[in-house]
């Protein structure tokens, strides 16, 4: 781009300055026209570069993707544009992310503590996030993590604890990973990364480990290669004597050498690391309470009589807020679930028969984060609880991130089925749940398993894992919903008949060759087409919303679709 005049990329995009330069691309800082001078920043590849070119058009799809799975948008810069109208140039535009990077940031020294922790569990936070994608990220290091602005020194106390906002990078190496390739960075990589051994989530978590030794040491792992041979975690790993035990034996955990001796999740990396928090915290207040005992023994009886005072005022409001509906700021005050009030919260959430992003970021935010919930696994109506949230999901879930977004039927039912998934799972793993609501159970069964196939179905084509058996699981999977077809409540039976349709659209051919019979697979369709229409061929849904979405069935395509696949 030249410096003698000023460039406007697509009439819109008008660059500032060169902020990065690599061998085979450039990143320019611009400002949108279109947006207030809002700042951008546009990376250029070369389209000589084939498989760079290629690279960054499935990266910048990949982050778009994110970005739009993420509600929260905590994790991902926005894909603004992609340009690809350049003979010799192919141009990405995305959000302007002003900041650091966290290599840039060690380099100063190791984080204190508090800045440690908050850091760490925000990467655990992202990293849970995309493997729930299905997908293995790979190259976890501090240079692919951003600072944001204004968090990036730590002056006192207030300012050391305040959070950091972190941002994530690069993810080429994600590609490379759901392409059949491989790569790493030696100092953070792993011994199957090495060895060019099949990758899963754990490999991950030893680059997380990896990237946490950098953050708390304030300098990297020796590289993963030494005197021609690979080196072992303990040789990789020396940490200095005034690092944390705790953070260290965490750390050796990740890092361990054999896949098996690791975290098996991110989410119990999280768990590890608030239990560690919490214990800090624990220490800190005892210190403090003996520290300031003769004081408070003074001053008790005002303390106590303002305490009265707060959880009085507190108690008037939270009855207030449920007695007008207000379940979520109720929620706010006290999160034990009395009143049954995050049942009447779902409810509430879902009378419009639409669950939106707004809503469903509140639930992320204040009913589950990285799986430590409010409601505790021994409370009674656990099961209960959780199976509500995942069937609002399945049922109403609607992601509009934006007005422009547009999802076809396909994909939003996808986003429903993938955001219920852990719900049901959740559920399912209630014994209390099993004996107190035996079918509510069956049905939570049902859509995790269907949830998981939607899950990992086109991962195990890819890898070839997805033989005649599997397929004969998924068709048992699928057709338990039959059950639901002619469930009275039309949103169930709604979302019954369009997944049913979707699959058998979709794989007839192979059910077929798994050893499903061409009986089997009309009577579902049968019974579709009964519930949905009545003598006369009209829909019998009486709301607007399903009537408009059976009128998009097309049952007769699908049933040519299984006349196809019998065919021979």
């Amino acid at each position: 781009m030249a410096k003698d005049r000023p460039i406007i990329l697509e009439n819109r995009y008008k660059i500032a300055e060169l902020v990065g330069k690599g061998n085979k691309s450039e990143v320019y800082k611009a400002y949108d026209l279109q947006a207030e001078n809002a700042v951008r920043a546009i990376k250029k590849i070369k389209k000589s570069d084939t498989a760079e070119y290629e690279t960054a058009m499935l990266e910048s799809k990949l982050i778009k993707e994110l970005y739009e799975r993420d509600i929260s948008n905590a994790f991902f810069p926005n894909i603004i544009q992609r340009v690809d109208n350049d003979p010799e140039y192919f141009y990405i535009v995305q959000d302007y992310l002003d900041g650091q990077t966290m290599k840039e940031m060690l380099d100063a020294g190791p984080l204190p503590y508090k800045v440690f922790i908050n850091a760490s569990k925000q990467i655990c936070s992202f990293m849970k996030f995309f493997h729930d994608t299905g997908r293995v990220y790979s190259d976890m290091k501090p240079e692919n993590i951003m600072v944001l602005k204004p968090s990036t020194t730590f002056v006192d106390k207030n300012e050391e604890e305040k959070n950091l906002k972190l941002k994530f990078i690069d993810f080429g190496t994600a590609v490379k990973v759901e392409t059949g390739g491989i790569g790493y960075t030696p100092e953070y990589a792993s011994p199957e990364q090495y060895y060019s051994s099949k990758l899963d989530e754990r490999t991950d978590i030893y680059n997380i480990g990896a990237t946490f030794f950098h953050m708390i040491n304030g300098k990297k792992p020796a590289r993963i290669t030494g005197d021609s041979r690979m080196l072992s975690s303990a040789e990789r790993f020396r940490f200095d004597k005034n690092v944390n035990v705790e953070i260290r034996k965490i750390i050796e955990k990740c890092v361990a050498d054999e896949p098996d001796m690791r975290y098996s999740s991110c989410e119990a990396l999280y768990r590890d690391l608030c239990r560690m928090e919490k214990h800090s915290h624990m220490r800190m207040i005892v210190f403090s309470f003996v520290m300031t005992l003769i004081c408070f023994t003074v001053s008790l009886s005002t303390a106590f009589a303002s305490e009265t005072v707060d959880k009085n005022n507190n108690e008037n409001l939270y009855r207030e807020y449920v007695a007008n509906g207000l379940y979520a700021e109720a929620v706010n005050i006290d999160h034990t679930n009395r009143d049954n009030i995050y049942i009447n919260l779902i409810e509430s959430f879902t009378d419009d028969e639409k669950l939106d992003a707004k809503e469903d970021a509140f639930i992320n935010n204040n009913i589950k984060y990285m799986g430590d919930t409010y409601i505790k696994e021994t409370d009674d109506n656990y099961g209960k609880i959780m199976y509500e949230i995942g069937l609002a999901y399945w049922l109403y879930y609607y992601p509009v991130y934006n007005k422009n977004d547009e999802y076809n039927d396909t994909e939003l039912e996808e986003h429903r089925i993938n955001a219920s998934y852990e719900w049901f799972e959740k559920a399912k793993s209630d014994e209390n749940f099993r004996e107190t609501n035996p079918n509510q159970f069956n049905r939570a069964n049902t859509f995790y398993n269907i949830s998981k196939v939607y899950r990992e179905i086109d991962r195990k084509g890819k890898e070839g894992e997805a033989d005649n058996a599997y397929y004969m699981s998924i068709w048992q999977s699928i057709s338990e919903l039959k059950n639901d077809v002619d469930d009275t409540n039309e949103a169930v039976s709604a979302r019954a008949c369009q997944t049913l349709l979707n699959f058998i659209s979709r794989y007839a051919l192979r059910f077929n060759q798994s050893g499903v019979s061409y009986e089997e697979q009309t009577a579902i369709i049968n019974q579709i087409y009964d519930r949905v229409y009545n003598k006369d061929n009209e829909i019998v849904y009486v709301e607007k919303m399903y009537q408009e979405m059976a009128e998009k069935f097309n049952i007769e395509a699908v049933r040519s679709r299984i006349d196809m696949a019998y065919a021979d």
